[in-house]
């Protein structure tokens, strides 16, 4: 990216910052400050404890319903969490790849689905032990609220350096009501769902069930799937509660047009790349999951919570080649958790300690076939992967003195992957069973000052691991079994930050980051077929994230977040024997920036404009391949038509609405700079809900 473009983008997120700092300070010494609402207290679970997201020495964002869900086409969650600062989520548009989800750089790896990040679904994690996750599962029109955990605390959940995004569904609480909407748009979008929760006396449940159809802007890019989200909740005594969750997936018949190079790129946007479709490249996938959460109080100074769940996922991909082109296993992935709080005053201060453990674990049966032109061919390996996680951590919080916390965590993990191979064709093709065992301490402390009322500013310091996947673990020099060179990847990380209220009418949060790793996983790609993964040797990430948010008016709110930071090889010579030290990872962007104007009136309706910038970026190690810079504006409008007890409200939206050219998903490293997957040009849809 230029200089120039470089300072626009910085300029108008000072700007914005600038501005509407101005404005909500101005709200307090307007004579009509007294008519807005002031912003309520946010509450947030990801550090294991409930506090105040103020008081929280981490950086923590959250996003509530309205802004997940309002008058969106709810595709995927990239449209949600774009808006927090040090997030970066792209590939909304191949769902045959899943969305690819990065914080401060960790997961921008991922040649399919999560890594790096922790994904926890109403107290369930959706993340399994060898630390890959998906988010086909997550159906956006029953997400109510979503945290962003970043940086070192992440530790507090094991194998993962990135960060913790931590949903929740839709609740009973959030009844009475019975929903039905229907979503249509460009390029064969259709979307249906039903959805209905009721609290009653000591029970309630909540349910919403949806489909979706996509021909898709690129050929070869068609979608279906079908989910169910549900829970249901029970009193039981005078404090415990049970929640049982569940979550249905369908996704029988998804496509996957591919990446291409720069050339076929320019020449036909909406082309697929030619051997997907010679190799009818597709994935089709079901998971069914159920969990069980129980909270109850042992006192009034202790309370205590476990969960059990249970998840089968049964998946099939066909990739564009043709050895071993044909990947599909059998998945059941059980555990379950407990944890307890206890409340204390020690010499006179506030303390407070949770404790616990998780257990899980992930039996695959894993097998790779030839694909010939589209079919399946013959076996060319069958493994039985298992992967077992403990984990033991213990967090507290005290008060050293009523303006000063302090926070310290540890926790251990033992994580144990052994595959037990079921394919030998010969002598020339050994057993390749084995096993692979991780012993792993993390460890953080924080401190949080209050400078003043609704004011903090904070510190922390962490060390955090990430174990390679099975899919990360596959042997370059074999056909099955372990790669004997690849290590987990381990961080340092150190962060400073501030945080506060404006004249109660706005929030701010700002935070400084200096991660140092060892050992990064990095994806390469020397055939054409499979990717490979091996360790970079030093890397170092380091940035400023910030965000404003707030009433300009009583119908009026702004939104703001940016993000400045540089991620860089320190030293790194790859498989070939290329050494990459100083030069940037890949798929990366330096800057981004979310900008929003919403107007809302619960009796009219509402209209949301809103902008995303990614600065220009490399594709590849080498950083030979360069990407764009791309502006991309969206808009919503939603008109409410009450009628007695109903309430039935129209939406229509644009998205690219400038026709931005762009790349949704890049491949990084892809071999013969296939890296490019095209963005959709501008779209609309139109829905209609109808509320009871």
């Amino acid at each position: 990216m230029n200089k120039t473009k470089r300072i626009s983008a910085a300029a108008f997120a000072v700007a914005a910052v600038g501005c509407s700092s101005a404005h909500a300070q101005s709200i307090v010494d307007n004579d009509t400050a007294g008519s807005l609402g002031a912003l309520a207290p946010i509450q947030v679970e990801s550090l294991r404890l409930s506090t105040d997201v103020l008081t929280t020495p981490a950086a923590v964002d959250v996003t509530e319903a309205k802004d997940i869900q309002q008058g969106r086409a709810k595709a995927q969650l990239d449209s949600a969490l774009n808006r927090t600062p040090g997030v970066y989520a792209n590939n909304g548009s191949n769902f045959a790849q899943n969305l690819r989800v990065s914080i401060r750089g960790f997961g921008a790896r991922s040649a399919f689905g999560v890594r790096g990040v922790r994904v926890l679904v109403d107290g369930i994690p959706e993340t399994l032990p060898d630390g890959q996750a998906q988010t086909d599962t997550i159906d956006l029109g029953a997400v109510e609220r979503l945290e962003v955990l970043r940086g070192p605390f992440s530790a507090l959940y094991g194998n993962a350096t990135g960060g913790v995004i931590n949903v929740t569904t839709t609740t009973p609480a959030s009844g009475p009501v019975d929903r039905a909407e229907l979503t249509a748009g460009s390029f064969g979008y259709r979307r249906e769902e039903v959805s209905s929760a009721r609290q009653l006396d000591g029970w309630g449940y909540a349910i919403t069930a949806s489909q979706l159809d996509l021909d898709g802007y690129r050929e070869h890019g068609k979608v279906k799937k079908q989910q169910i989200t549900g829970k249901l909740e029970k009193d039981l005594g005078a404090t415990g509660k049970l929640r049982l969750v569940t979550r249905i997936l369908d996704a029988p018949d998804t496509l996957d047009p591919g990446g291409v190079d720069i050339d076929t790129a320019r020449a036909n946007r909406r082309g697929a790349r030619d051997a997907n479709i010679a190799f009818d490249s597709r994935q089709s996938a079901s998971q069914q999951t159920v969990g069980l959460v129980y909270e109850d109080q042992l006192s009034e100074q202790q309370s205590w919570q476990a969960n059990a769940f249970y998840s089968q996922r049964d998946f099939i991909q066909y990739l564009p080649f043709e050895g071993g082109g044909v990947v599909g296993y059998d998945r059941d992935f059980f555990g379950g958790g407990l944890q307890t709080t206890r409340f204390d005053d020690f010499f006179g201060r506030e303390n407070q300690l949770v404790a616990g453990v998780d257990v899980q674990i992930q039996q695959d049966d894993r097998q790779r076939f030839g694909n010939d032109n589209g079919d399946r061919g013959g076996l060319e390996l069958a493994e039985d992967q298992t992967a077992t996680s403990i984990g033991v951590f213990a967090q507290n919080v005290f008060s050293i003195t009523p303006d000063l916390d302090l926070t310290t965590g540890v926790r251990y993990d033992y994580l144990d992957f052994d595959i037990d191979d079921n394919f030998e064709t010969g002598p020339d093709d050994p057993d390749d069973s084995g096993g692979r065992a991780y012993h792993e301490v993390s460890a953080n402390a924080g401190l949080s000052y209050a400078w003043r009322d609704g004011q903090r500013v904070y510190a922390n310091i962490a060390n955090a691991f990430e174990s390679p996947t099975f899919t990360e673990f596959a042997n370059p020099n074999g056909n099955g079994g372990f790669n004997d060179n690849l290590d987990p990847q381990k961080a340092v990380q150190y962060e400073i930050g501030a945080k506060g209220s404006i004249a109660d009418r706005a929030r701010y949060q700002i935070s400084a980051f200096w991660i140092d790793v060892r050992d990064e996983l990095v994806v390469f790609n020397n055939s054409g077929e499979r990717d490979f993964f091996e360790n970079s040797g030093k890397s170092r990430r380091k940035g400023i994230e910030a965000k404003l948010s707030g009433n300009l008016t009583q119908d009026l709110s702004a939104t703001a977040a940016y993000t400045l930071a540089n991620y860089e090889y320190r030293r790194f010579t790859d498989v070939n024997g290329n050494s990459f030290a100083g030069q940037d990872l890949p798929g990366l962007p330096e800057e981004t920036l979310f900008g929003e104007l919403a107007w809302r009136r619960a009796d009219i309706g509402y209209a949301v404009l809103d902008m995303r910038y990614a600065s220009s970026f490399f594709a590849d190690n080498a950083n030979t391949a360069k990407i764009d810079n791309a502006w991309i504006f969206n808009g919503r409008v939603g008109k409410t038509i009450p009628s007695a007890d109903e309430k039935i409200t129209v939406y229509v939206g644009v998205d690219n609405i400038f026709d931005e050219v762009y790349f949704d998903n890049i491949r990084i490293n892809a071999f013969g700079g296939r890296y490019y997957e095209p963005a959709p040009d501008r779209s609309f849809y139109a829905g209609l809900a109808y509320e009871l």
